[in-house]
């Protein structure tokens, strides 16, 4: 029960990009199409939960037990940035040369993103998590609330566009909007989906 609750109080009740609103900027600028928010949510997710499975070991090991606590989030930030890069060159491998620079510039964006979503994750692991399983559920949870998020703000910022917009509102305003009421609806049922496996 602890690993369900870890897991889906990290996904819905802190969700990194629509609760801390850490990681709003990929939601906006990167998931404008539907088929791309899948590969890049993907990417960060995986990211995000092997930052998480090696940071949390790092931390525990490392700069908990030397007395440098403050370093874990950089710790997270390196952990997670190599992991971009890596999975950044195994899609990388055997395309085209337009695939690969857009495999690339993912890449990049996601090592960016996942850099600033190390520092949450660090402050899961020095605050909440305990043991291995917990620190296991709450990186993948993380990881799959930040996919659930940019896949459902590409769809919706897409649904949006179909629609007639006011010719002010159109672009990057709508998708503030959009975002704001996402990111209200989400703390509006902050404290449910983590109560579930009590």
């Amino acid at each position: 029960m602890e690993f369900l609750n870890a897991l889906f109080t990290a996904a819905f009740d802190q969700n990194l990009v629509f609760v801390q609103l850490v990681g709003m900027v990929s939601a906006i600028l990167v998931a404008e199409r539907p088929q791309d928010s899948f590969r890049f949510g993907g990417m960060l997710w995986v990211a995000i939960f092997v930052a998480g499975v090696i940071g949390w070991p790092l931390y525990t090991m490392l700069f908990q037990a030397w007395g440098v606590d403050y370093l874990a989030p950089l710790g997270y930030v390196m952990v997670a940035v190599a992991i971009a890069y890596i999975m950044g060159a195994v899609l990388a491998r055997g395309g085209d040369r337009a695939a690969r620079d857009r495999a690339y510039m993912t890449s990049t964006v996601v090592a960016v993103n996942a850099s600033l979503l190390a520092v949450p994750l660090s402050n899961a692991a020095v605050a909440a998590t305990t043991t291995w399983d917990v620190a296991c559920a709450s990186a993948l949870g993380a990881g799959m609330g930040a996919f659930i998020a940019i896949v459902a703000f590409a769809f919706l910022r897409d649904r949006i566009e179909e629609r007639l917009v006011p010719g002010v509102l159109r672009g990057l305003p709508i998708s503030l909007i959009t975002a704001s009421l996402v990111a209200l609806a989400f703390t509006g049922v902050a404290g449910i989906a983590g109560g579930l496996f009590v």
